[in-house]
């Protein structure tokens, strides 16, 4: 049962959208789908602005300033990938709990899982 699971589990994630990124100096005036926008200097940006991928269609701010808290961390790979580290939770509306790792939307196991719309 557990092969099947995780067969399961590779295909639903291979079906999932995966997120672009992008940089910014300046938050945009539309936030595209599917799309983390970079915000700031490209060496020391400062914020991370994407669309809630529940569908809700919420703007999810993450602060990059070290010295604020809370902060998020991103890492954009060779193969032009991103991933956000800790979570993101939000605490109002949807209640979304999720990572974003290698471009792609992972819902923590304390949230069902939601598609993407």
């Amino acid at each position: 049962m557990g092969k099947i699971k995780e067969i399961i589990t590779k295909f639903v994630a291979w079906l999932l959208p995966e997120y672009k990124y992008r940089y910014a100096e300046d938050f945009p005036e539309s936030i595209k789908e599917n799309t983390v926008y970079i915000i700031g200097d490209k060496r020391s940006p400062w914020l991370l602005a994407f669309e809630c991928p529940c569908g809700c269609k919420q703007i999810i701010q993450l602060n990059l300033l070290k010295e604020a808290d809370p902060n998020w961390k991103f890492k954009v790979t060779n193969g032009n990938k991103i991933s956000i580290s800790p979570s993101i939770w939000r605490t109002t509306g949807c209640k979304s709990h999720f990572f974003i790792r290698n471009s792609k939307v992972d819902w923590a196991r304390s949230r069902k899982r939601f598609s993407n719309k």
